[in-house]
């Protein structure tokens, strides 16, 4: 990597001092966001904030860059006070911050210009400006896309542009809201090394804030946030120790932690602290060599499954859905033309549970668009229950209805000024009385664990990210589609939700509901989905029974993927010569193996 970065001899520091801020709902109601927080972030420490959807970590971050000032206390940057608008512009060039969605932060015409826009603002002179520019297009894997236009780029590519455009700025202190969840496996490695180098090398404070334990496993601290508190404070090895207190306030935790646990509960293991999955694979190696740990001896055709076959999807029966050669190109004719999809050929049988993967750009928002009309193939065809969408004659508004669609920024849907209109906007539309749109607006927000009463009558635009996604899928639920089409329907999701929707599409899918669920996250969709479709480049590498898909690890890797931790543990046993050969995807599986 180059060395962009320049180093401070300076002790820096920020500190949050009696902090409390609320949100205004309206004239008599108001939420507390934060209450009376107390807080040193000092140079060089990188700090992860974990907390439940609606604890505060948002709110925090935004205080730290004078995006928003508190209510009661202070907060000082460097002994800056944010509330000081002197001294705001220059807190802002000192504190970096990268939102959860890019589409908060990203202004320009172009990659390059994007990243050049901060470094103007800085006055840099040109040669300077020039150097990080490059940098940063090489080193987020932007090159290609110098010169288009970023809102035509995917989710994750987007993600990679703000990330590069705050980084080159060189910040002292660099706030990350969620930086990795619309990443890649191979987007999240090199971020998450950029955090360790920035932090250790050039004692950059990062701040970071995750739904994935195991990367809040890699900080120097953790604090862990609750109803605007902060709850806990402490090295990562302390933190999720908490194991009882963690899960009862809504929180993952950490693979590794969880499988290790469990074990010791069972007496197998001597130990559960461990943090990541070399420290379990170890701990395990280390019991069954000292005889605490006997494997039962099981075969391939033991642990043989049945998913892949829904009840739901007969042999014989007429697809669902179904592209033939189907093509699209963005901008065509253009300059900048880029092909998305190149010749997808696949049929989807009802009530199938579909993982749809691939890296960041690889075509996978692209495909699903295809399958409610909002996008129309540039060659092939698409066909609905045998209905062509290109056919002038098709019934659009009967597709949409058919087939839900929940975005993978749950902002761009939600529009109406509560949230039981936002929901009940689809139901009002299909013709539906007043008490029938009544009862689908709570069923649909029980499924996604939202209280009626505390929601149903707030802004959705007052609400978390994660708060938001539920009310962009409970909008969907409300209409009851035979398809339900998720994109990274649990990002920014804590653990309690995550397994709220787990169980709703379960449940959805039990009930006959095609489910195709679209996510980085591989450990969400290997116990979930069925079938498996691998995308790379716009085209189709694979698509088969799960069971099948991550038995070629060789594969999977090589387009910068990951394995589901239950399978790479799996793998990382037998290397180490500890056979386990029946299939397993989650730990009561793996736990009924020991059990046996």
């Amino acid at each position: 990597m180059t060395k962009v970065f320049t180093t401070s001899i300076f002790l820096t520091v920020i500190e949050l001092k009696d902090v409390s801020y609320e949100y205004k709902l309206d004239e008599s109601r108001s939420v507390l966001a934060l209450d009376n927080i107390n807080l040193q972030l000092r140079k060089g420490v990188s700090v992860a904030i974990i907390g439940s959807n609606g604890s505060g970590k948002t709110t925090l971050a935004k205080l730290l860059n004078a995006l928003i000032l508190p209510e009661t206390g202070k907060v000082c940057v460097d002994s800056l006070n944010t509330q000081d608008k002197n001294a705001q512009r220059l807190i802002r060039q000192k504190v970096g911050m990268v939102f959860q969605n890019p589409d908060n932060q990203i202004i320009s015409t172009s990659v390059e210009r994007e990243i050049a826009f901060g470094l103007e603002n800085l006055a840099l002179p040109y040669q300077e400006m020039k150097t990080r520019v490059k940098w940063a297009l090489e080193y987020f894997h932007l090159k290609k896309y110098r010169t288009h236009p970023p809102h035509k780029l995917s989710g994750g590519e987007k993600q990679r542009v703000a990330l590069a455009a705050v980084l080159s700025m060189q910040p002292q202190y660099l706030i990350l809201d969620e930086p990795t969840s619309l990443l890649d496996p191979q987007g999240k490695r090199e971020v998450l090394s950029l955090i360790c180098k920035l932090s250790e090398e050039k004692k950059v404070t990062v701040i970071h804030i995750t739904q994935f334990p195991e990367e809040a496993v890699t900080a120097d601290r953790v604090l862990v946030m609750h109803q605007g508190k902060i709850m806990l404070d402490d090295p990562p090895g302390q933190i999720f120790k908490q194991k009882d207190l963690l899960e009862k306030i809504g929180l993952k935790l950490p693979f590794a932690v969880k499988v290790a646990s469990a074990l010791k509960q069972r007496e197998w293991l001597s130990s559960d602290e461990c943090l990541n999955l070399d420290h379990l694979v170890n701990e395990i190696v280390r019991n069954v060599e000292g005889g605490k740990m006997k494997l039962p001896d099981i075969t391939a055709d033991s642990g043989k499954r049945t998913a892949g076959h829904s009840p739901w999807s007969a042999v014989g029966q007429s697809p669902q859905i179904s592209m033939q050669e189907t093509g699209y190109l963005y901008d065509q004719g253009l300059p900048t033309e880029r092909k998305a999809l190149d010749r997808i050929n696949l049929q989807i049988k009802k009530g199938e549970f579909i993982g749809l993967i691939g890296p960041t750009g690889s075509g996978k928002s692209t495909l699903v668009q295809h399958l409610n009309g909002l996008l129309f193939p540039t060659s092939g065809e698409v066909c609905i229950q045998g209905e062509n969408l290109k056919d002038k004659n098709v019934d659009l508004k009967k597709i949409r209805q058919k087939v839900g669609l929940v975005f993978q920024f749950p902002e761009l849907q939600l529009f109406e000024d509560t949230v039981y209109h936002d929901i009940a906007f689809g139901p009002k539309n299909l013709g539906l009385s007043g008490k029938e749109i009544d009862i689908r607006v709570r069923e649909s927000m029980q499924k996604v664990g939202l209280d009626f009463e505390q929601f149903a009558f707030r802004s959705p635009f007052s609400l978390s990210g994660g708060e938001q996604r539920k009310v962009a899928i409970a909008g969907i639920l409300a209409l009851r589609p035979e398809v339900l089409i998720l994109d990274e329907p649990t990002c920014g999701l804590d653990g309690k939700s995550t397994q709220e929707i787990k169980q709703l599409l379960e449940e959805l899918n039990s009930a006959g509901v095609t489910i195709i669920l679209i996510s980085h996250n591989v450990d969400l969709i290997a116990p979930l989905a069925q079938k498996i479709i691998l995308l790379d480049q716009g085209k189709l590498l694979a698509f088969c029974d799960k069971e099948d898909f991550f038995k070629d690890t060789d594969s999977i890797r090589a387009v910068g993927l990951e394995l589901p931790q239950m399978v790479e543990l799996i793998w990382k046993l037998k290397e180490k010569g500890i056979r386990i050969e029946k299939e397993v995807f989650t730990e009561e599986e793996l736990l009924a193996i020991f059990d046996s």
